[in-house]
């Protein structure tokens, strides 16, 4: 898939540049991927928008501004994640590549000779740390009183969840489709 979900670069033709090497995985960037904060921001802002209505907009845009910093932070943890998965599993990914949107797993290695589990186990990686940082976000909300933890807590809860959606390009896609056999592989 050329363009994942919520990606409007294309992955494969667009232009790289590696930014590092993180447990043996290629960290490279689109020359958009510095459009990804700000997006993040903007999204922030409009939960912000939803949430806090009836507050001066000059406290709706900064509270929206920390949403955004969560979900991006969200999003670097869904990611770190797989980064995890795939070296437990012992096939960690090629690169990750940081778009202007989200970040994309990338794959490149023939993956023919793998099993249904270690499809299954690689993509949990990502929805997995954000359910365990959801839920840790939350029990510490209640435990502290910080209302930032609870709200961080149901972004990552949130993410979670959505990715297990079995969506093409999507974690629950390829968790869901090894499960079922309805996903073709690459």
């Amino acid at each position: 898939m050329r363009k994942p979900l919520l990606v409007f670069e294309d992955i494969f033709a667009t232009p790289r540049r590696k930014l590092f090497r993180v447990m043996r995985v290629d960290v490279m960037a689109t020359p958009y991927a510095w459009l990804s904060p700000p997006f993040f921001c903007a999204l922030g802002v409009l939960v912000a928008l939803v949430e806090t209505q009836g507050t001066p907009l000059e406290s709706q845009v900064l509270v929206g501004i920390g949403y955004g910093v969560m979900l991006y932070l969200s999003n670097i943890i869904h990611s770190f994640g797989h980064i995890v998965a795939g070296n437990i599993f012992g096939t960690p990914m090629d690169l990750l590549l940081l778009t202007a949107t989200r970040d994309v797993t990338l794959y490149l290695k023939d993956q023919s000779g793998y099993s249904k589990w270690v499809f299954i186990g690689r993509s949990s990686g990502g929805p997995a740390a954000n359910l365990l940082l959801g839920i840790l976000g939350v029990v510490m909300a209640k435990h502290y009183g910080a209302e930032w933890l609870a709200i961080f807590g149901i972004f990552n809860l949130g993410i979670g969840i959505w990715t297990l959606c079995p969506v093409p390009s999507m974690d629950g896609w390829v968790i869901w489709g090894e499960l079922f056999r309805f996903r073709r592989r690459p």
